[in-house]
């Protein structure tokens, strides 16, 4: 019985490196790759205020919430047409959440993954702090191995934060 990996996908080349990391490295004829993008809603009112907007601004946010949807299935359905012309047993899924990292964790459950595959974005440590982290929320909170895919060092962020060696 094949394994089953988890890669949270979206238009970044964070991704695209993710997906042929796992390629090139961790694919077995019987495992099962799912694609998984999770949209943040933009939610510009409350439930309460929704009332109270004009028909054309309901509209708007309708129309531009369902373009979303329809980019997320987009996005799925190139990933999925990459991995089964590379001959992978592959899915995808879109799912709609506030908190990416909550949504993939809940998926991993739900779809009874084995393991995890996310890019990094390569954020400095300040950035990691201010803006949050999708990969570092799921490393912490997922109980099944997480591999994150780094970026190559041309691309890594410099900064005046020195590394500490222990040699």
């Amino acid at each position: 019985m094949g394994r089953k990996y988890l890669l949270p996908i979206d238009t970044s080349e964070n991704c695209k490196r993710a997906a042929k990391f796992y390629s090139e490295n961790l694919h077995r004829d019987d495992d099962t790759i799912i694609f998984l993008h999770v949209i943040e809603p933009n939610l510009k009112a409350n439930s309460k205020n929704i009332a109270r907007k004009e028909d054309s601004e309901i509209y708007e946010t309708t129309s531009q919430s369902q373009k979303t949807v329809d980019m997320g299935k987009a996005l799925g359905h190139k990933y999925l047409a990459w991995g089964r012309e590379a001959g992978f047993d592959a899915k995808a899924f879109v799912r709609s959440d506030s908190k990416p990292g909550v949504a993939i964790i809940k998926a991993a459950k739900e779809l009874e993954v084995d393991h995890i595959i996310v890019g990094s974005r390569g954020l400095n440590a300040l950035g990691r702090t201010l803006l949050g982290s999708v990969s570092s929320y799921v490393i912490h909170h997922s109980q099944v191995p997480v591999t994150v895919v780094p970026c190559p060092d041309e691309e890594k962020p410099t900064g005046s934060m020195r590394r500490l060696s222990l040699y």
